[in-house]
């Protein structure tokens, strides 16, 4: 196994630290991006949320997630909220489009490059929103929008470290889990918990941290660290990795009954970029024709670049 740049790796032991209660340095790790729509609002409304946008990027970007620098590394996430009615009072719903990236590394150095690593579409967040309040994160407490921002925050980390050492995201996703459990006894419980097989939050950590999706975190490092990573300049040994991702998830798909909320999200983000970074890869063949096997709905994608 490849040893991880040495910048990363002192910030995931440092994250781990702040995890287990040792706090080093105080710094930053997300670097949020926002788009608010509020067509559908009245004026008053609108009026109401005039402060909404703002309070949201500084809560993500001025917390500190893991009490740790990230060197020039930070995670660009980027949430889209459309909000889909509201009151006077200060009740509204909305849906919510929640994106992170996954900065490329090269020669031991994250570069400006990026990869999508997550993309979910939350159908659904509601809240009551008091005007010039501040957002404020509570380790112990369900708050309607903190958790909600919270949730997707500890997953985005997960992930992000999951990529660089396999399962190395697990105390992330266990804070998620936390916060999704804590919503069980709020008035928004239903929209966190969902049906079966479909998107919802619960679904979504569950799979996370349920042994049966091993291969899928597994898959974020070979994919992306020995993967992507590696892709300019060791391009056979970065193929070999890719297509070890690939043969996970290949395997999962295989062995599952039904579409998990994690599969898809993988190959709604990742399927159409098999193709080229496996361009002159001699295993390309197979393993496109093994993906247009299990994931029939993209088989036009697999079998156009099955050869």
């Amino acid at each position: 196994m490849i040893v991880l740049p040495m910048l990363k790796y002192v910030a995931v032991a440092l994250c781990l630290m702040i995890l287990t209660g040792i706090a080093p340095l105080h710094a930053q790790e997300i670097e949020l991006t926002t788009e608010v729509t509020m067509d559908i609002l009245t004026p008053a409304q609108k009026d109401y949320l005039s402060d909404f946008e703002q309070k949201l990027k500084i809560y993500v970007n001025d917390h500190r997630w893991c009490d740790v620098e990230f060197y020039g590394d930070k995670i660009p996430v980027r949430m889209s909220v459309n909000f889909l009615s509201g009151t006077d009072a200060g009740d509204f719903t909305a849906q919510v489009v929640v994106d992170a990236q996954r900065r490329r590394w090269k020669d031991g150095r994250p570069t400006q490059l990026t990869s999508l690593i997550f993309r979910a579409m939350d159908a659904k967040w509601s809240f009551s929103y008091l005007k010039g309040t501040p957002f404020v994160h509570d380790e112990y407490q369900y708050n309607e929008i903190a958790s909600f921002i919270d949730f997707y925050m500890y997953v985005i980390l997960g992930m992000d470290f999951d990529s660089y050492e396999p399962l190395m995201g697990t105390p992330y996703y266990s804070k998620a889990l936390t916060v999704a459990q804590r919503s069980q006894s709020s008035r928004q419980s239903g929209e966190w918990q969902g049906q079966s097989n479909q998107y919802s939050r619960m679904n979504l950590i569950s799979e996370l941290l349920n042994a049966q999706y091993e291969k899928y975190r597994e898959a974020l490092y070979w994919y992306f660290y020995e993967g992507i990573d590696f892709i300019e300049t060791e391009k056979e040994m970065a193929q070999t990795a890719i297509a070890k991702a690939i043969e996970n998830i290949a395997d999962i798909l295989a062995r599952s009954s039904a579409r998990s909320v994690l599969l898809t999200m993988w190959l709604e983000s990742n399927a159409n970029e098999y193709c080229k970074l496996l361009e002159g890869y001699a295993q390309r063949p197979r393993l496109m024709n093994l993906m247009a096997q299990v994931d029939p709905a993209r088989q036009q994608i697999y079998r156009q670049c099955s050869f």
